[in-house]
């Protein structure tokens, strides 16, 4: 069973999921989390270098398991996913250092392994690297395929930046900076960007704490403004910046408020 398909495209990742909410069947197996430790990628301080990552594999397939759940046993209807664990873990044993990207096309190749003949309609590989952010909670690489259509999407996030500024309307929050928690999500990003992670925090932390404005939509706009003039440059413009600003201080009962916008990349003049 293979994977590649004729012709690709690259589309945001909210499409290949409304194509996969087509389907009769929503089937799905995941395995989360899997413990990591990997030559590839980047590190927090933009280094080559041994580093922990989180690989997470999501198969969804074109067809219900109800033989193997009828019958309570496994069968090609289903994944056996303590193989497929086993594949990824030993795919992850590189001694050699990767790229990212080809690390996720490496542990791609081992999927029809770990699925044997089960139909999957489609897979998304996941490399968290909890150690990528200096400020957050971490960094990765999302990818996604159908490859029946040879739809593919491509992501660069970070989690859960926590970046200090001057923001809100009320007179006590025009005196002190409050922190505000920023993810943000890279959507159809282009190749040369996939490790690029540290870089893109390192430009939110500058953009961001340097700002003195009275709302997060105010707040967002200017972010991603910035982050399309900076970080990306001439023939980007296929890609989309989705940006969630979150004020966990404002609000006294309640976790914080947020914004989340999503905006197509633009490089101004």
């Amino acid at each position: 069973m293979s994977f590649k398909a004729v012709k690709t495209e690259l589309v945001r990742s909210d499409s290949v999921r409304a194509q996969l909410s087509n389907s009769e069947s929503s089937d799905i197996i995941t395995v989360r989390n899997l413990q990591l430790t990997v030559n590839a990628g980047k590190d927090v301080w933009g280094r080559t270098k041994e580093q922990p990552a989180l690989v997470t594999v999501t198969l969804f397939l074109n067809q219900s398991f109800d033989s193997a759940a009828n019958a309570d046993a496994l069968d090609l209807s289903t994944v056996h996913y303590g193989i497929l664990s086993k594949n990824v873990r030993r795919v992850g044993q590189n001694t050699d250092w990767l790229p990212t990207m080809d690390l996720i096309r490496t542990i791609a190749d081992a999927i029809p392994h770990g699925a044997s003949e089960t139909p999957v309609a489609c897979y998304e590989v996941d490399v968290f690297y909890p150690k990528g952010s200096m400020l957050g909670d971490g960094a990765g690489l999302e990818y996604a395929y159908i490859k029946t259509l040879g739809f593919y999407s491509l992501v660069l996030y970070l989690r859960n930046v926590r970046i200090p500024c001057l923001v809100g309307v009320n007179s006590n929050e025009r005196t002190r900076k409050q922190p505000v928690v920023v993810s943000v999500r890279i959507e159809c990003v282009p190749a040369k960007y996939t490790d690029e992670a540290g870089r893109l925090e390192q430009l939110l932390v500058e953009i961001i704490s340097e700002t003195s404005f009275e709302t997060l939509e105010s707040l967002s706009a200017h972010v991603v403004k910035e982050l399309c003039r900076q970080f990306f440059e001439q023939g980007d413009e296929g890609a989309y910046i989705r940006l969630r600003i979150e004020k966990p201080l404002a609000v006294p009962f309640a976790d914080g408020p947020s914004v989340e916008i999503l905006r197509p990349v633009r490089i101004s003049p």
